[in-house]
């Protein structure tokens, strides 16, 4: 629907459908998404009085080459039908005496270079969509072990942030977009906890086992819709304060608006022909003149950027997935076909090195970044195997056995004998050291005090473990352990980490964490749905206009019969409280109230009073 604002709320008659199209904010709504040509063209007929070869000749062109533009305008309510003219309304008319549209070129412009092929594209545009998801899996195993604080404004820190950028192997900007990525699907969120920290979600758990295709899908998907600018992460407010990571300061609605514009204008052009960030900054300007003047920026390099490494573009065209997402077509048949294919073993040499001749299936690549590091990234991925890496795979719960029986079935040569000693090597030494988790300990240097407690059954509830002759450690809170001692009759105090005595009170109370807010949802209309509407419209009018209480509406049938001096029936409440209904021909509108004529009485009424109006 070329309109889908007039809808929304529903009116109840054509009186306030009309009048809702020629309200300012409307108007301007419509008028901003007009690419340069039928801007041009609306700004012609303005000036030529709606003659359309005057429109023409002031374009330098044939009447042909307009028509469609003047039908697609009418169509958009922008201009009306008044015998051979197009008239456009009076608020178009105001509007465009406010712009300069010298500048805007009538033709489209031509830009990019024929070339390459889409079948290159999509296959660059897999291996980069299948990077991403990987380096979200990386990225939520990362902040599960060692989860970032949230500040109190909100977002990860600096520190943080430079943290994740190293652990990930990237640069700060695209750590932060994979990280916004991430949030916006979802993946994401900062816990419950009084001090809250950010970490994966259960629907990251879910997303995790889904095939590659649909976790890709899914990132598209929230890329699509998101209102968060990761391009600013990093760069300074207008306060001159740093954007954090994950902050409220990188939500920025229009940055939404600007990926759907890029994606509309590649959608437009050729398969064939590849285009830069300069040649998208062109159309964008072209497309939308109005919103992007001269000397505004249109952000182009940041959206085109993300849908690169969203695997959205590639090679200066749009993938296979980048069409079906701007087109609203996208699932996982689509997206399926464009991943590599994956493989299910590597080659482990003699100096403790695994290569894997290429994407690796999800249950081989966990294990490979477990039992070894990263070395070299390429056509094939080397993977160095270390004491530290064989420690790493031992705390994550595998043994000498599982991991030799693994690696033997994923490698197609043989386990070199030092890789079979470098793993009996770390099990024999791993687990020698052990830790367990304690909240609180008691002691005291009278040892029999505390065999008394220990053997006492009244203690049993303190799961008390005893260390050292003279220390115990319990897993209760310290304040929970002392008022449970006191409880059964022990005279206890409590001291800090120096061996201070010190007071500790029961926990404060804490308000639970708020909702966030609610996030912004978009409307579309059907045009079947619209056509719908008006045909209801249609039948239940009558020849008598209904009136509308439609406030943006009453301002506007005001102001449009005092233009034209036309009478209209108006209900207002006078200031008794009771409902009067005159007609009136208005003379003026301005600060708030109406001035006109009753009969041959001049009355100024405040708008706030009026209730209903419509043409008399």
């Amino acid at each position: 629907m070329a309109r889908p604002d007039l809808l929304h709320p529903g009116t109840s008659d054509l009186t306030g459908l009309a009048a809702r199209a020629a309200t300012r904010s409307s108007v301007q709504r419509a008028v901003d998404a007009l690419p340069a040509d039928a801007l041009r063209v609306l700004d012609a007929l303005v000036a030529s009085s709606g003659e359309l070869a005057g429109a023409a000749a002031r374009l330098a062109v044939e009447v042909d080459a307009i028509t469609d533009f003047a039908d697609d305008l009418w169509t958009r309510a922008l201009v009306w039908r008044n015998g051979d003219r197009l008239t456009a309304t009076r608020e178009v008319a105001q509007l465009l005496a406010e712009v300069d549209l010298d500048q805007a070129p009538f033709h489209h412009p031509v830009v990019g270079t024929p070339g390459g092929s889409q079948k290159a594209a999509d296959a660059h545009a897999g291996h980069a969509a299948l990077d991403l998801v990987w380096q979200v899996e990386a990225l939520a195993e990362h902040w599960e072990a060692a989860p970032p604080r949230v500040m109190s404004k909100g977002g990860v820190s600096v520190r943080d942030h430079k943290g994740l950028a190293g652990h990930l192997d990237t640069t700060i900007e695209h750590s932060a977009f994979i990280a916004e990525l991430a949030h916006a699907a979802g993946l994401l969120a900062p816990d419950a906890e009084i001090d809250p920290t950010w970490l994966p979600t259960p629907a990251y758990d879910d997303w995790l086992q889904e095939p590659p295709a649909s976790r890709w899908v899914a990132l598209a998907r929230a890329w699509w819709t998101m209102l968060r600018a990761p391009s600013l992460v990093a760069s300074r407010d207008p306060g001159g304060s740093v954007v954090n990571l994950l902050g409220d300061a990188s939500v920025w609605p229009m940055m939404r608006q600007r990926r759907h514009d890029v994606l509309s204008v590649l959608l437009d052009l050729s398969a064939e022909v590849a285009v830069s960030v300069d040649d998208v900054d062109v159309l964008l300007r072209w497309h939308r003149p109005l919103r992007l003047p001269p000397g505004v920026p249109t952000r182009a390099d940041a959206a085109v950027q993300e849908a690169e490494w969203l695997g959205l573009v590639a090679d200066g065209r749009l993938s296979s997935v980048g069409r079906a997402l701007a087109a609203d077509r996208l699932d996982d048949s689509v997206a399926a076909p464009l991943l590599p294919a994956l493989i299910d073993h590597v080659l482990v040499q003699a100096d403790l090195t695994a290569i894997a001749p290429g994407p690796l299936t999800d249950d081989l690549r966990r294990l490979m970044h477990t039992v070894g590091d990263v070395e070299s990234r390429g056509g094939a991925t080397v993977f160095r195997i270390t004491d530290r890496s064989m420690n790493r795979a031992l705390d994550a719960g595998h043994s000498a056995a599982g991991l030799r029986e693994q690696l033997r079935s994923a490698s197609l040569t043989p386990l070199p004998q030092s890789l079979e000693y470098l793993i009996d090597d770390a099990a024999r030494r791993h687990g020698v050291t052990r830790v367990g988790a304690a909240s609180s300990y008691v002691r005291s240097d009278d040892e029999s005090l505390l065999n008394a407690l220990v053997a006492d059954s009244a203690a049993e509830p303190l799961q008390l473990l005893r260390i050292a002759p003279t220390v115990l450690v319990s897993r209760l809170p310290a304040a929970r352990l002392l008022n449970l001692l006191r409880e059964i009759g022990y005279s206890t105090l409590a001291e800090d980490a120096s061996g201070a005595v010190t007071v500790i009170g029961s926990e404060p109370a804490r308000a639970p964490s708020p909702r966030p807010s609610a996030s912004v949802t978009r409307t579309t209309v059907e045009a079947s749905a619209a056509e719908q509407f008006v045909e209801k419209l249609l039948q239940t009018s009558g020849t008598e206009a209904p009136a509308t209480g439609d406030p943006a509406v009453t301002v506007d049938v005001l102001l449009d019969a005092a233009a034209t001096g036309v009478p209209v029936r108006v209900g207002y409440v006078d200031t008794s409280g009771n409902i009067r209904r005159i007609t009136m021909r208005p003379r003026s509108v301005d600060a708030g109230r109406v001035t006109g004529t009753v009969g041959e009485n001049v009355r100024t009424i405040s708008v706030h009073r009026i209730t209903a109006v419509a043409p008399a």
